[in-house]
């Protein structure tokens, strides 16, 4: 799986990197059997940080999540948070489809 972190307008360092590498890996071994890549782009907003999150599976689907935030955790946790429920979601559906 290939993830690409950027920042528009800040620079992304080396903790937040491997902060984002390891929720998102787990997200992919818990949710996605097959994910293709991932993309995760931070963005400020004057005192705010804004943080989205697209991943795409090898089925077609799709799924982007954004939030924001005073801090770039906060805002990287609470886009996370929703991306995982997608998946959630998703993996239930293809469960409980006959």
């Amino acid at each position: 799986m290939q993830i690409m972190i950027s920042g528009r307008h800040l620079d992304v360092g080396d903790a937040l990197k491997e902060y984002v590498h390891e929720y998102i890996n787990t997200a992919e071994a818990k949710y996605a059997e097959r994910p293709t890549d991932a993309k995760i782009t931070f963005t400020r907003n004057g005192s705010n940080y804004e943080c989205e999150v697209n991943m795409h599976l090898s089925t077609g689907i799709s799924t982007i999540a954004s939030a924001e935030s005073h801090d770039i955790y906060m805002s990287f946790n609470r886009s996370y948070a929703k991306m995982e429920k997608q998946l959630r979601r998703y993996k239930r559906k293809l469960k409980e489809h006959h």
